[in-house]
């Protein structure tokens, strides 16, 4: 059992590596197209890439038509309008205070997962969310406790925080009646059809955005291989283990990874705050991980009944 409970937290931060990079790659792309006509492109090459995957191995599950409503609710939340407020967000912020805000999703997550999924949290579950909230504030302040980005960008990532909750609930829901690749494949391909109208009415593409494909490709790519297809398998596995409240809290590593990474592709400096904030988040990560028997016990209980 407990080689299957590394596992989920290893699922659990590998896709939190791959949202972290996501930021970089999103700013890349950004320089060449819009956020609308990103995320439509990398829900494609998502799309495909899981369509082959899971034909080839013969993974694909049938969808009960009574379940298309509970699909269409996930992908409105996910990646509709969370990439829409992401994306903008993004566009108006930079990359390290775009991932801190979206770690406010583990605060707000315990709250709806209380009220709609009765889940149940440990003293020491909370006092992990606090101080790994705690590490991702140290992380945004400049030297003067001065928090730097444009109250547009803020606003958009905001409204990300709020239908990502959503998302969780719906979510939490799918991982009771299928797999997680089937899940993000269907999510996929609803999102992608979402996204075809506003496509065509926002974006007004011009030759010079075909003409240096080059410059972002490979990025886009990435974002559909690893973040839209990957990662979002990854975390519907770690969800469908770990609840919805425990296993939020995994995006506050998002900033700290893409505090990194961005120091890394010389995009941001990894300043002493940036640091210090890292190990807060880790050590608050750490801690609510922490349960009791009784709380572990109904958690195995749930994988079983999922693996069933």
């Amino acid at each position: 059992m407990k080689n299957k409970t590394y596992i989920v937290h290893l699922a659990g931060i590998l896709a939190m590596i791959f949202w972290g990079m996501s930021f970089v790659w999103s700013t890349q792309v950004y320089e060449n197209l819009n956020p609308t006509a990103t995320i439509f492109l990398r829900l494609v090459v998502a799309t495909i890439f899981l369509t082959t995957l899971l034909f080839i191995f013969h993974l694909n599950e049938k969808i009960q038509r009574k379940h298309l409503g509970l699909f269409a609710i996930a992908a409105l939340f996910e990646p509709f309008l969370y990439f829409i407020f992401e994306g903008y967000g993004l566009k108006n912020s930079s990359p390290v205070i775009g991932a801190g805000i979206i770690a406010l999703i583990p605060l707000v997550t315990p709250i709806a997962a209380r009220i709609f999924l009765k889940e149940r949290l440990t003293p020491m579950n909370i006092v992990g969310f606090i101080i790994s909230f705690v590490g991702v504030i140290v992380m945004l302040l400049n030297k003067n406790l001065e928090l730097t980005a444009s109250p547009k960008g803020i606003l958009f990532l905001c409204g990300s925080v709020i239908v990502a909750v959503g998302y969780s609930i719906a979510l939490i829901r799918l991982t009771k009646l299928y797999k997680p690749l089937t899940i993000t494949w269907m999510q996929n391909i609803v999102g992608m059809v979402y996204f075809i109208p506003m496509v065509f009415i926002m974006e007004h593409f011009e030759p010079s955005n075909f003409a240096n494909v080059g410059a972002y490709i490979v990025p886009l790519v990435c974002l559909g291989i690893f973040c839209s297809a990957g990662a979002y398998a990854l975390w519907a596995f770690a969800f469908s283990k770990l609840g919805a409240s425990r296993a939020n809290v995994y995006s506050n590593l998002i900033p700290v990874f893409t505090a990194i990474f961005s120091y890394l592709l010389a995009i941001e400096a990894l300043t002493v705050n940036k640091i210090v904030g890292i190990v807060v988040v880790v050590v608050g990560l750490v801690l609510s991980q922490m349960r009791t028997k009784d709380v572990g016990q109904r958690t195995e209980d749930k994988g079983r009944n999922f693996d069933n």
